[in-house]
């Protein structure tokens, strides 16, 4: 395991949104910077300071030392930045190499699998954003997540949708149909195991019946208390 994997991750920390937030030593990772990010947003918004005077505020609040000597070592550039440029050079210093590029592999080679529909969507939806809030170039269009989801969700929900006219125009819309579908198949899938069950033991207990007495006899008993009453 590399040494920087051993490092605790920074915390992202701010008592009030008006207070300039802090970002405490550690490893940052991608989705802590989301979170530094999304933490400068809001106190840009909050604060009364001016959108030209805020990256000198943030930047301070850096206290990782390596953040610290990139900062005081480039302050007159870093310090005339506007808030979402300040976020893309900080990222390109801070995040690992072409990280963007193994977010976007994990989104194109991720699969439904067991995964409830509606709880798979929203991590790939969720990894996206990552891309997309860093302005990053690997971001994929809602027509491309869209894309993969038909092409990687379960076999039986893709053949329920190709045989299915969903009426969605727009990519929230179509998420909803195809999260109804999703459930429905649940439920029909739910459905037609109690049938196998109810059938499977309709025909053991006729096999019983079937058996000679002296054979019923020495079969030991069934035991028909329900699991949750038993110790």
């Amino acid at each position: 395991m590399p040494l920087a994997d051993n490092c605790p991750l920074t915390e992202v920390k701010v008592s009030k949104l008006k207070d300039c937030p802090m970002l405490t030593p550690g490893r940052l990772n991608v989705k802590k910077f989301q979170e530094w990010s999304n933490t400068c947003h809001r106190y840009l918004k909050h604060s009364e300071k001016k959108p030209e005077e805020i990256v000198r505020f943030i930047a301070d609040g850096m206290l990782e030392l390596r953040f610290m000597k990139w900062y005081h070592t480039n302050q007159t550039c870093i310090n005339a930045l506007s808030l979402d440029k300040y976020l893309t050079e900080f990222a390109k210093y801070a995040l690992p190499c072409k990280w963007e590029h193994g977010i976007r592999n994990t989104l194109l080679s991720s699969k439904q699998g067991n995964k409830p529909f509606a709880d798979w969507q929203i991590e790939l939806e969720n990894l996206n954003a990552l891309l997309a809030n860093t302005k990053s170039m690997c971001c994929l269009s809602d027509a491309s997540v869209q894309a993969q989801l038909k092409v990687n969700m379960d076999p039986d929900l893709r053949a329920k949708l190709d045989n299915t006219n969903l009426i969605a125009t727009t990519f929230p819309d179509w998420i909803c149909e195809v999260t109804e579908l999703n459930e429905d198949l649940h439920e029909e899938n739910a459905h037609t195991q109690r049938l196998i069950d109810a059938n499977n033991a309709a025909r053991a207990a006729e096999r019983q019946k079937c058996k000679p007495l002296a054979e019923r006899l020495s079969d030991p008993p069934t035991c028909t208390q329900s699991p949750s009453l038993m110790g």
